[in-house]
């Protein structure tokens, strides 16, 4: 008997001496950076300061081969895939939008009609993490402390925000104009701190700062010159140049634009994180909390002006700055060693498709016009109901009108071949499969099949899929965009820094879905339900 209770009494002290965050951080920050190459750490590196990204590099972690390793590579999927440690066909974000040939009806990744906006009189609040199919690091964590640990998302895009804080976050917040909001997935009013920070408005002192180049023009020899022909301008703008007066651009634009599609929003992205901080008590206590933070703009910046340009240069430039004043802001609220931060991308980004014609690399534009009246005469010819045979087209997946195809005879995998095969013959694609008979096959095989097969949701995919030649998009004339299976778009980078992180740098090959069992070891906790990734080993400090 006095065995069994000196045993209890061991165990329950091992129990106590676990829940504690002695071996663990206090606060683990996650950064995603929103269209990010890894390329950028280095090509822009003689202008960063020495305590932003080249501090995480130096004194943290740096996995230089990292990559995504699946398709489509886009911000839902991305943001999702990262704190859940698995792929789209796994965790159900197969997309930022999608078709569903269950139901009939397109579904936007964060969308749930369910809930209501709280914090302004619009429906952009409509959104939760409902359509997320497994938990995430954020969910293991809450449940691990029995929900006494604090998670907080925050980003201007609601994708950036709600995906990261997972299903048992204490609040995730997104831009509606110029004032945060959230949904009544997690409460029924903002915070008063959140009301307070919404009623500072910021955004007034970025219009009278306007978008002021970090250095003068001369010195960004990273870039192409200024005011290229590969870049958008915005309504009443001349040309596309820095500076900026956004006294004069906000009339015709808006203030929102002022937010998403310059450097302030990155900086109102920082200091709603450091107020969260403070308000949330965040890493105040022995219970390990979590915040995740999306930075918007690089993506928005990056679609407009292409990964050439000064402006995504100067963004850089910035952000490195608002990273250092993170970290030094971290070492002050919580404690130098008493937290864990990771920096990465959700994606990368193509070149300019006219860009890569006038330098004649690889690349240009997909005619989808002309690509859809080469697949309508190959139908036609196949049944004359032609093109009325497919129900939907959308992203890389064509989905068949089954009930048409019972009507006309015709035996969906044959059918599903026959396009396939006929898609590879269409201009800039490189190769097409139908659907299932890449699923049913696991993936089995080398690029590009692995890569599609992660994607592939099995109650969400099509019949037949793609993907289209490296360095071609279907895009604008100016600006650039994202999606594929190409180095350019999955080559991102990863910085890891802080409690429980080594220092070092890896350049055997790593994986966006690693990085949550990794943070998982890290904080003790379990891996996310549907975890398909593995602990990287040369990060931990144990």
């Amino acid at each position: 008997m006095k065995y069994f209770i000196a045993s209890i009494v061991v165990f329950t002290s091992t129990l106590l001496a676990a829940q504690t965050t002695e071996n663990k951080p206090k606060l683990v920050v996650g950064i995603v950076v929103d269209q990010m190459r890894n390329e950028y750490l280095h090509r822009y590196e003689d202008k960063f300061g020495e305590n932003g990204f080249k501090k995480m590099m130096r004194e943290g972690f740096y996995g230089a081969n990292h990559h995504f390793s699946y398709m489509p590579t886009t911000t839902g999927p991305g943001h999702a895939s990262i704190y859940t440690g698995t792929t789209p066909g796994v965790h159900g974000i197969v997309a930022n939008n999608w078709y569903n040939p269950n139901t009939k009806e397109k579904m936007y990744c964060a969308e749930d009609r369910s809930v209501k906006t709280i914090g302004a009189a619009n429906d952009r609040g409509q959104m939760s993490p409902r359509n997320l199919q497994v938990t995430t690091i954020t969910d293991e964590l809450k449940l691990f402390w029995n929900k006494r640990s604090k998670v907080i998302g925050v980003s201007i895009k609601d994708r950036g925000a709600v995906l990261p804080a997972g299903h048992l976050a204490d609040g995730a917040y997104w831009l509606s104009e110029t004032e945060f909001i959230s949904s009544s997935y997690y409460f029924d009013e903002l915070p008063s701190w959140v009301v307070d920070f919404n009623k500072q408005n910021l955004v007034e002192d970025y219009i009278e700062e306007g978008w002021q180049p970090s250095l003068p023009i001369s010195d960004y020899k990273a870039s192409l010159e200024d005011n290229s022909p590969y870049e958008a301008s915005w309504a009443g703008e001349e040309s596309p140049v820095l500076p900026k007066d956004l006294k004069k651009l906000v009339k015709e634009n808006g203030k929102r634009k002022v937010l998403s599609l310059t450097p302030h929003g990155n900086s109102f992205v920082t200091a709603f994180a450091k107020a969260a901080v403070k308000n949330e008590n965040l890493g105040e206590d022995d219970i390990t909390d979590f915040l995740a933070v999306s930075y918007s703009c690089p993506d928005y910046i990056g679609h407009a002006y292409g990964p050439r340009a000064v402006e995504v240069e100067d963004n850089y430039i910035k952000l490195d700055g608002e990273i250092a004043g993170l970290l030094k802001f971290l070492d002050e609220e919580v404690g130098e060693g008493n937290y864990t931060v990771f920096l990465t991308a959700d994606h990368g980004v193509a070149e300019v498709g006219q860009f890569s014609i006038d330098n004649q690399l690889p690349g240009g534009y997909v005619d989808m016009g002309k690509s859809l009246e080469f697949l309508d005469s190959v139908l036609t010819e196949i049944d004359p109901l032609g093109m009325d045979l497919v129900e939907e087209i959308e992203g890389n997946h064509l989905f068949f009108d089954k009930d048409k195809l019972k009507e006309a005879d015709l035996e969906l995998d044959d059918l599903s071949e026959e396009v396939a095969t006929a898609i590879n013959n269409m201009d800039h694609i490189y190769a097409a499969y139908p659907a299932y008979d890449l699923y049913i096959s696991g993936g089995a095989g080398d690029f590009p099949i692995n890569l599609i097969y992660r994607g592939l949701h099995p109650s969400l995919k099509g019949d037949v899929v793609w993907l289209i030649n490296s360095g071609y998009i279907n895009y604008g004339s100016v600006g650039s965009t994202h999606g594929s299976a190409w180095n350019y778009d999955t080559h991102i980078p990863l910085l890891m820094y802080g409690k429980n992180v080594n220092s070092g740098t890896t350049y055997r090959e790593t994986h966006i879905r690693d990085i949550a069992p990794t943070l998982s070891i890290i904080c003790g906790v379990p891996f996310p339900s549907g975890c398909t990734g593995s602990p990287i080993q040369e990060v931990l400090n144990k």
